[in-house]
């Protein structure tokens, strides 16, 4: 295998591609990412750590079509370094090495034969339906924070996606400590059935909407155990979680009868600005709310208080909560809202913040004791 590439191009595939490699496994060639090279001037690539599989390709000068595996994040950080546009690859298959070569410097990293990467399932024969990209990019983004760690067995697991009976799609993500979901309607997925619901695993949200980012047109398909999705250059699978997703919607107040309204460009700067005494132990912003004020409330034995003060139409009975600082912000920066609306019923049951100019996007926060 011999064959010559853009540098520019090739760190955008490979970012692309390592992030889907296993970094924790015990298995090295699910460290490593598959590399083929045909003469007709395509280079493949493939990453899988068995749940979720990433194939994507580029162009490229092939003099000699080959194939084998390689350390996807050292390649990464080779080509990444070297400042010629141009690099060059050449495998050694006797010594099981590909060089590397960009100008005067040159690499030899060990490789394992394409022969012993796991197989990737294409889905050739899958039915694939096009969606709109962006509205699946924006339920991504607006849910993606609130998905549990993979490896905390206690909370929610991974992002669920289900129909609503007034035809529309809900995709809903929960810690614990809060809930978020995003709901849009079906017909931006036209031709897309969903029976029942799906749970998508964490990386793989994180995968897809950074595919997503630079992609407009998307297919996506689905069978009993996975989700797929499709653009010009590239190709992700992943398997769908069996783990059951908590009932939700009993956590939701019915009825909300106190609102205030804030403008999100005081709200949050007022929020970094409080948080600059907050940290890992003392992580909180209390909400003060009297007759037409919002005070904020954050402080550390430490490092000392902050207090920062919205003008707000209210006129009902004071009201104090706590949240962790962190979902406050994260919550209100997930909104395209030029406002925030932010209700509540007591102290124990939370707070939900709204996007009025955003009506698909609903968060919870639960409160803090402090």
């Amino acid at each position: 295998m011999k064959f010559q590439v853009e540098k520019a191009n090739l760190v955008q595939v490979l970012q692309r591609i390592q992030s889907a490699t296993d970094k924790k496994t015990t298995m090295p060639i699910l460290n490593n990412c598959l590399i083929q090279a045909t003469t007709d001037g395509t280079l493949e690539f493939s990453a899988t750590d068995l749940e979720l599989s990433l194939w994507t390709k580029m162009v490229a000068q092939v003099s000699v079509e080959g194939k084998t595996t390689v350390s996807a994040r050292k390649l990464l950080e080779i080509v990444r370094e070297v400042p010629q546009k141009t690099v060059s690859f050449d495998l050694d298959a006797s010594r099981a090495r590909l060089l590397v070569k960009a100008g005067r410097s040159r690499f030899e990293l060990s490789t394992i034969p394409a022969e012993d990467f796991p197989n990737i399932n294409l889905y050739q024969d899958l039915p694939l339906t096009q969606c709109d990209a962006e509205v699946l990019r924006q339920a991504f983004q607006k849910t993606l924070y609130s998905i549990p760690a993979e490896e905390d067995s206690f909370a929610a697991p991974g992002l669920l996606w289900h129909a609503t009976e007034d035809d529309h799609l809900r995709f809903v993500s929960s810690d614990g400590h809060r809930l978020a979901y995003y709901e849009v309607s079906a017909s931006a997925f036209p031709g897309f059935r969903m029976e029942g619901e799906i749970t998508l695993p964490r990386k793989a949200v994180q995968e897809m909407h950074r595919l997503l980012e630079k992609e407009s047109e998307v297919f996506i398909g689905m069978d009993d155990r996975s989700l797929v999705l499709r653009t010009p250059e590239a190709f992700l699978s992943t398997l769908l979680l069996e783990a059951e997703f908590p009932e939700y919607e009993s956590i939701i107040p019915a009825e909300r009868p106190h609102a205030i309204i804030m403008p999100a460009e005081v709200i949050q700067p007022a929020l970094k600005r409080v948080a600059l005494v907050t940290d890992v132990s003392y992580r909180h912003v209390k909400f003060n709310i009297s007759q037409n004020c919002l005070e904020l409330e954050s402080g550390n034995p430490e490092l000392g208080n902050a207090n920062d003060v919205i003008d707000i139409e209210y006129d009902g009975p004071d009201f104090s909560i706590a949240f962790n600082i962190r979902y406050v912000m994260e919550s209100i920066s997930a909104m395209e809202s030029a406002t925030i609306r932010f209700e509540w019923v007591d102290d124990a049951h939370g707070g939900i913040f709204l996007g009025p100019d955003d009506p698909g996007y609903f968060s919870l926060i639960m409160p803090m004791v402090v």
